[in-house]
């Protein structure tokens, strides 16, 4: 049985989510929740879970039924839910709600990842030119500096505004401590996967043996997810996609160096400035360990 949640402290808005959506959910002891802004590395901890609580590193990770965004507005989302209530074992859920804006079960574990704002701007643009149907063309215009601008003086969740990324970031900050809480960036798992996919291993208390660890890190690697798109890609063999497999684009950064001009990061930093300080920038920025440890009082 559960204690009761923490309950929310703020409600996000937005068109794509709707946090009343929580309370239909039978949360259950061992559920896991990857709380993250679009497109910095949610699909990424989504499969490296699978891969570890199935402990098979073929495993189809069939994320949008499995796993499913448990707080999207769309039509089928009722029959999602009652899926996912019915069904067995350890479950494992996703969110692009800030972790305070959801119910938080001490019971539960949360994951939350963060990537540099400008690559989590450049991921999503390529994100949806990869959509069958035209979406968000209010956010990401042609022009990229028309749209770099509205990303840094926007407050919209739809389509990730810097603000709605500083939101995941102080909300993070604020549960590190916690120990159903784990905090990563996505830079970090890019250096070292290994290590990444052993604290994730960890925090949900599971255990292989170390050849069977290295196979599911193997499998857990960039390159083999594009190459199984169909696997682990969200929404995989349903039409959304102009190509599955372009649903991991690189996982690569600084995707904006040479695109991006002098006067657009200029203004960046400005921004950055009246959000941030320079300590907690540099972390969201670049990572560099475990967030509660890189700002402990």
């Amino acid at each position: 049985m559960l204690s009761s949640p923490y309950k929310p402290k703020r409600r996000y808005t937005g068109k794509i989510a709707d946090p009343s959506r929580w309370y239909e959910f039978a949360a259950r002891p061992g559920d896991i929740v990857v709380s993250t802004p679009p497109k910095s590395g949610t699909t990424w901890t989504q499969g490296i879970l699978a891969l570890l609580l199935s402990g098979d590193p073929d495993v189809d990770a069939a994320i949008s039924r499995k796993a499913p965004w448990i707080d999207i507005t769309d039509a089928d989302q009722d029959a999602r839910i009652a899926a996912l209530n019915a069904q067995n074992g350890r479950r494992q859920v996703k969110t692009h709600t800030p972790l305070d804006g959801i119910p938080l079960w001490p019971e539960l574990r949360y994951i939350s990842v963060l990537r540099h704002p400008i690559d989590v701007h450049f991921s999503f643009r390529r994100h949806i030119e990869n959509m069958s149907e035209d979406v968000l063309g209010n956010v990401y215009p042609p022009d990229i500096q028309e749209g770099f601008r509205i990303f840094l003086e926007g407050d919209h969740r739809d389509g990730a505004s810097l603000v709605s990324i500083i939101d995941h970031f102080r909300s993070a900050l604020e549960f590190a401590d916690h120990e159903n809480v784990l905090c990563l960036h996505y830079s970090d798992m890019t250096r070292d996967l290994d290590a990444s996919v052993h604290q994730i291993a960890k925090h949900i208390a599971v255990e292989h043996p170390p050849a069977l660890m290295s196979n599911l890190v193997a499998s857990a690697r960039f390159g083999n997810m594009k190459k199984n798109a169909e696997r682990f890609a969200v929404s995989a063999r349903e039409g959304f996609w102009r190509k599955d497999s372009d649903f991991f684009d690189s996982g690569t950064s600084q995707k904006w160096i040479g695109v991006l001009k002098d006067s657009d990061l200029a203004t960046y930093d400005a921004r950055m400035a009246e959000l941030l300080d320079k300590h907690k920038r540099n972390w969201l920025e670049n990572g560099g360990g475990s967030l509660s440890t890189a700002f402990a009082s």
